[in-house]
Formats: structure tokens, sequence, C-alpha cells
């Protein structure tokens, strides 16, 4: 889930949104009273699209703001048309905003312009529920069908929750979450409470990402993994997206990973919340106003922007690239580790230190990094504490080579781990975080986790139900 900051002192967060998207509060206010204004410019005969040529780059953003983060999507739009289309790059966006009389926009955006494409096309004359499958798939299909590239790039744009569907509560307030220390003046994030636990005080509501207000719908991770094929077939003809990013919290999962990995290349998120502002798309696109970059260097130098945009406001902030065409050999060892450490919990001595006490421990607070939702653990920070541990455990004598075995997979998956992530940031809050989180609660295991495609097919499931 992406945080609304602009709950913060109205004074403090004039300041500092203006810095990042070089607004003046004056235009602010401006931007979320006259929407309209957004729309510089109409394509009513689709010129545009009648004679897109084959460009290097589409970049396709989803910006489902039919919600609370409805104002960052005016201050997104305008930092994308800072560089606009070029010839190296299309920037298309679907745009839903707040309100039930609000029509859906798909915008081709041109240097300081944003020119509306579907102007009279059915999709113009209503709202579309962007928590709809079918709408993503539409979306997607005619971005690709109409601004041919060799390359695409897909952002989703919202709340985000991670690879857990089932979480109750509607949208937070992250003047409770983040607060401003003059002192350092930087937003700090309050750990003292679950994100989970929190937004369970607010009104019920399940959800998963691109939600919609209006529909009160939303895109369950089975419904993306829907769409994603669909797309992949019809859209792409059987390729893949290079890029799949989210501009939306706590997504830089193993889970998420998997489940997008059968349809792009590359996925760029999140293991931490996100401020509100999101993305900073003028940085993230700046180098195309001189080249074309392969997806691998697009992908490292967003992550690169994110950590310019960040670095200076607060110290509880992640960003990753992550190789999904390599995350195939992180899997099988996961799965290979947990089936071991399986194994050995049942060969334990009745003296000594607990195996099951040592995994515990390994994932607990005080030892391992965890993020805003302390269900979600920095992978890599949990298997470099369990390498440390493990000798410590007791078995019968006949399954101490188990020992060995197990930290030879810690050390392989740590290894594949960094081979998938191409680049990561962290603040200074965070300094153990390591590109990629995974699901491991304290307490149970979540039903929509146990049908996610990685619980599925992977043995951790079965560690994390026994080891909790």
């Amino acid at each position: 889930m992406k945080l609304k900051n602009f709950s913060f002192s109205l004074f403090i967060i004039a300041i500092t949104t203006s810095t990042l998207y070089g607004l003046a509060p004056s235009q602010e206010i401006d931007a979320q009273i006259q929407t309209n204004a957004l729309v510089k410019a109409i394509d009513p005969n689709n010129e545009i699209t009648k004679t897109a040529p084959l460009k290097e780059w589409t970049f396709m953003v989803y910006i489902a703001a039919d919600n609370d983060l409805n104002r960052f999507s005016i201050r997104n739009l305008e930092d994308m048309s800072k560089v606009g289309s070029n010839k190296n790059l299309n920037i298309v966006a679907h745009l839903d905003k707040q309100g039930s009389t609000e029509k859906t926009k798909r915008l081709y955006v041109e240097k300081d312009k944003l020119v509306q494409v579907n102007y009279g096309q059915p999709s113009s004359l209503q709202k579309l529920d962007s928590g709809s499958e079918t709408t993503l798939i539409d979306f997607c299909e005619w971005a690709i069908l109409n601004y041919p590239a060799k390359h695409y790039a897909l952002v989703l744009w919202n709340h985000g929750s991670g690879i857990s569907d089932n979480i109750a509560g509607r949208l937070i307030n992250s003047s409770e979450l983040f607060t401003f220390n003059p002192l350092t003046n930087m937003f700090e994030l309050d750990r003292s409470i679950a994100f989970f636990d929190f937004v369970d005080k607010k009104e019920k509501e399940h959800r998963g990402v691109c939600f919609s207000d209006t529909y009160n719908s939303f895109l369950t991770n089975q419904k993306l993994d829907s769409a994603l094929k669909s797309i992949q077939q019809n859209g792409l003809r059987g390729k893949k997206f290079d890029i799949i990013g989210y501009d939306a919290c706590l997504m830089a999962m193993t889970e998420v990973a998997d489940l997008i990995s059968p349809y792009a290349d590359i996925a760029v998120f999140s293991q931490e919340v996100e401020l509100g502002a999101g993305w900073k798309y003028d940085e993230v696109l700046r180098p195309f106003n001189y080249s074309a970059l392969t997806p691998e260097q697009f992908a490292v130098h967003i992550v690169a922007a994110f950590n310019t945009a960040y670095q200076s406001i607060t110290q509880d902030y992640t960003f990753s690239a992550v190789s999904l065409s390599k995350f195939t050999a992180l899997e099988r060892t996961i799965d290979s580790l947990s089936g071991t450490l399986i194994e050995m919990l049942k060969y334990q001595q009745g003296t000594g230190i607990s195996l099951l006490s040592i995994i515990r421990t390994a994932r607990s607070k005080n030892c391992c990094t965890h993020f805003s939702q302390p269900t979600y653990i920095d992978l890599d920070h949990f298997l470099a504490n369990l390498f440390d541990t493990i000798n410590h455990a007791t078995l019968i004598p006949a399954k101490e080579y188990l020992k060995g075995d197990l930290r030879t997979l810690i050390s392989t998956a740590r290894l594949n781990l960094s081979q998938c992530v191409l680049a990561h940031v962290e603040g200074k809050n965070l300094t153990r975080a390591r590109g990629l989180s995974i699901y491991y609660p304290a307490r149970f295991v979540d039903s929509t986790y146990k049908i996610t495609p990685f619980a599925r097919k992977n043995r951790w499931l079965d560690l994390i139900s026994i080891a909790i």
C-alpha cells in the first residue's frame, strides 16, 4: 500500500512534496480542483494511434486512482510529461480518477502535454472498474496494438499489500505510521504496530492491488495472474513483458516474483511501504531523452531514481530490481532447504537447543529484518541467521550430517538470490534488506496464502506451517 503523506503537517508536506514534484502549494490545490485541466489536449480522430511507429519502448502505467491516492496521479502524470514520449519511447496511461462520475481516460503523454486518445470511444464514456482483470487486459492489449515497441514495461500504480489478499481494512492515514522528526528532517516509520493489524481497525474490505472505491473491487493476486496470462497470449503473442513494476507497497516478495515470473523478465518493486508520492517519473524516464536503454539498464536505473528521490526525506525505504529469468533456481533451492529442515525437525534430540527454537529465532523481529507488515521478512537476512546458528541444534547422531547439507543449501540459496537481484537500495533503518521478502507469519498461515502459486508448489508452506 502506498501511504498518504499529505496528512502530515501541511506546512512540512507542502515543502517536501513540492520539492519532489516541482509544484508550488497553490499549483497543487489547483490541480486537485481542476481535474479536467489535467488533459491538455484530445485526439478525437485518433491520429496518434493511427501513425504510431515502432519504437524501442512502450511504457504503460495502469493508474488506479479511484481512492485516496487520486491527488498523486495528477502529480505523477505531470512528471511523466516533463519527459514525454519521444523517438525512443511511448508513454501511455490508463487513468481512473476518484469519483463515480469520473470517466476513464487513456492518455498519450507528450512533452508538457497529456493527450486523451480514447475520446469518444466506449472506454471514455464510462467509468471502468480498475479492480477488474478485464479492464487491465483491455488497456494493455490496446496499448500494445496501438503503440508497438521492441520492449514493453507495465507499471501497476495503486495501493499494495504484498502477496496477501485477505487483509481486513480500508485506507489508512499515514500520519499514524510516519512521523516527521525535526532533528533529522526525516519521516520515520512507526514499527510498533503491524501494518495489517493497523488497517484491521478500519472498515472491513478485502483487497490486493489496484482497487476501486466506486466499485469496491480490487485485483487479487489470482485475478492478476489470470489477466497477465491473457495479455501474454493475446497481446504480446506469447512473449513476456520486459519489465513489470509495482508503484505500490510491500510487493518485492518471493511469492509475488513467482506469480509474475511467467509473464515478465524483470520486476521492480519495494519490500517496504512507499510514501504516496511513489516513483519520481521524470527521473525514471529522463534517460530516454538521450538514448534507448536495455531492459536491465532501465530496471537498474529505476532503482537508482527511487533512491535519489527518497534518501533525503526518509530512512525507511527499499527498492529493488529482480531478474525473473534467474528466479527458478532460487525457488528450487528454497524448496530443497525447506524439505531438509522438515526432515531435521523429525530427528531432534530431547536435550540441548531445539531446531524449532533456532528457526523461530532466526525469523524473530529482534534478529531478522521485518517490514511494516512483520509477516514479511527479508529472505537473505533470515537465511544468514539460520546459517550462523544451525550447528547449535541437537539431532540424533545418525542425522547430524543434515546440518552440513542444510548449510550448503543456504549458501546456494543466498547465491541464487544475489544473482536474481540486479540492484537494491535501502534506507539506513533497513540496511540488511537485500531485495526480496518472504512470507513467514508468527501465529497462523493466512488462507489466501495457501492458494498462491508459490505455496502450492513449494515446501516453504509446509515448513512455516510447522515452525510458527
